[in-house]
């Protein structure tokens, strides 16, 4: 079967903080010495506790929809921050397709609790086990050099000691997204917040969307593919919890218009606003591209977005509707009903 279902959604910290005060303890972390935004006056305790409210039902939305799409694989882009890679090594992609099951740690509470816990430190509680199905890694890697994409190819995990694992884009969120599922996963891994002229355009994201969809197509197994990361946001940084919500809502708005060719012109300039943790957006890219891949014009669903300053991050979720191929046509099937 081909691709046929994708999903988006953000990942920052705070989202796995179930009260304010975890919350507060995020921010207080990420915001660096950068001057606050006046909205952050407005973000009190009942205000977070709402984005915590919708944060939940974000994630528990994407979770539901993927396990009504049930696939036999998740393909997942993702980007990494010193977890899996240093300086050493910074490739542009990169397939895991090792026999070892991806593991790290969650956050899941962390901040709620006084002193604040070191996932690390607690693999009984934040321990994350995913498993990876090396067949279609494989046959992804295979596939994507002979579309013209440079691989980097990793068949081992890092031997890093400590708090070094599995990069967070990975198992921050798919706890939620799979729940209980046995789904297995495909890391393919972006550079997306590195300071460089040197990484992936919108454009090459988009290319890569669709050579993904046209690999996928000579798979058996039943497709899926999550994009992890964003939205805009910069934490630490010079424009730490200035959420460019503007950004955002552009962004999602061609989402929802089944007009991603629009933003193929992101990260072909440098710009203070995209040169930061905005670069994480390049892992949604894929997945816009090849659902139109399957469908050109097929709408995404907003599901959720808030601009929420205390979580240092534009927080959205996004889903795109089951989409079948078949030789003569395409059908959207949508809350069980099929539309040709």
């Amino acid at each position: 079967m081909p691709l046929e279902f994708g999903i988006a959604s953000s990942h920052a910290p705070a989202l796995f903080s179930y009260t304010a005060k975890g919350w507060e303890s995020t921010w207080e972390r990420f915001r660096g010495d950068a001057p606050q935004p006046p909205e952050i006056a407005d973000e009190g305790p009942a205000r977070v506790e709402e984005y915590i409210r919708r944060a939940a039902a974000g994630f528990t939305a994407l979770h539901d929809r993927l396990a009504a799409f049930a696939p036999d694989v998740l393909l997942v882009v993702a980007g990494d921050q010193d977890e899996w890679f240093d300086a050493a090594h910074l490739p542009n992609l990169m397939i895991y397709a090792g026999d070892e099951d991806v593991v790290g740690y969650h956050n899941f509470g962390a901040d709620d609790e006084e002193p604040r816990l070191l996932p690390w430190e607690h693999p009984e509680r934040f321990g994350v086990r995913l498993r990876v199905d090396r067949t279609v890694a494989e046959s992804l890697l295979r596939g994507l050099v002979n579309e013209g994409f440079e691989i980097a190819i990793s068949r081992q995990l890092p031997a890093y000691e400590g708090r070094r694992k599995a990069p967070h884009a990975l198992v921050r969120p798919l706890p939620l997204i799979l729940g209980n599922a046995d789904i297995p996963i495909v890391p393919i891994m972006m550079k997306t917040v590195e300071r460089t002229p040197a990484g992936l355009t919108g454009e090459r994201c988009l290319e890569l969307g669709r050579a993904i969809e046209r690999v996928c197509r000579r798979f058996p197994q039943r497709i899926a593919i999550y994009g992890s990361g964003g939205m805009s946001h910069d934490p630490g940084g010079p424009r730490a919890c200035w959420v460019d919500e503007p950004l955002d809502r552009w962004f999602l708005e061609q989402l929802a218009a089944g007009t991603p060719e629009r933003l193929g012109a992101l990260f072909t300039f440098r710009s203070a606003a995209t040169d930061s943790g905005t670069g994480e957006l390049r892992t949604w890219l894929p997945v816009a591209a090849a659902m139109d891949a399957v469908m050109p014009g097929v709408r995404a669903e907003y599901v959720e977005y808030f601009a929420a300053r205390k979580s240092t991050a534009g927080c959205g979720w996004v889903a795109w509707p089951e989409v079948r191929r078949s030789p003569e046509h395409t059908t959207v099937l949508s809350k069980g009903v099929l539309v040709s």
